[in-house]
């Protein structure tokens, strides 16, 4: 019996497509939405046809598989890279790459130093031209300090005498007082402030001495001459 080219040709494409159409109609999407919980459905919701998914067989076997839905899995960062993270500002946003390694800057802040004091004597100079400024500004202090002092005893004295003499004492007076002990305190707090901030700069320039003397030692113990 002869077979028909194009009979046979036509039943092959015909039986091809049922079978694609079975296949078609057994698939079955497994997606991800925006809550993170997995759903596995006849068809992909609207939204989602164009986002990220996979197919699976009749079988429950993976024949497409995309993974943009899928959250990733976290990134485990290295404990000492954790420790190298660089400090973050007030905002949260991490601070800038350090520019220099910790050995760079110090060459830098080295030759700066050098650079800037010819000797000792001038580092000693540079602490003393601090040290007087924050002199002055102690002995405005202490001027408006003294000043308000006089002030508040002046007060107290005329608030006596009202109750010796069996006055009320006016109430612009006790607010007058309040007022001044508030400024008084205020002045003291300033005064011990240009304390610390003398300690600090006195600190400062005993660094700034120190290193200095132990490059110049270093700078004569390698130099050719020596």
């Amino acid at each position: 019996m002869e077979l028909n080219t194009g009979k046979f040709t036509t039943i092959l494409i015909l039986l091809g497509l049922a079978v694609a159409a079975t296949a078609h109609a057994a698939e079955v999407y497994r997606w991800v939405d925006e809550n993170g919980e997995v759903h596995y459905s006849e068809s992909l919701p609207p939204d989602f046809e164009d986002k990220g998914h996979d197919v699976l067989n009749e079988r429950g076997i993976v024949t497409d598989e995309d993974l943009k839905l899928t959250p990733p899995p976290p990134v485990e960062i290295p404990e000492e890279e954790t420790l190298k993270e660089l400090p973050r500002d007030s905002s949260g946003l991490q601070r800038p790459k350090q520019l220099y390694s910790d050995a760079e800057m110090q060459r830098r802040m080295d030759n700066f130093l050098m650079l800037r004091y010819s000797n000792e004597q001038e580092i000693q100079d540079a602490m003393n031209v601090e040290i007087k400024q924050l002199a002055y500004d102690r002995r405005l202090l202490e001027t408006t300090r003294d000043s308000m002092e006089e002030s508040y005893r002046g007060q107290i004295r005329q608030a006596a005498n009202k109750q010796r003499a069996g006055q009320q004492v006016p109430d612009k007076t006790n607010l007058a007082l309040n007022d001044l002990q508030m400024k008084i305190a205020e002045n003291g707090q300033s005064l011990a402030s240009l304390e610390l901030r003398e300690q600090e700069i006195r600190g400062e320039f005993k660094k700034q001495l120190d290193r200095y003397r132990y490059l110049e030692e270093q700078w004569a113990e390698e130099s050719p001459d020596s």
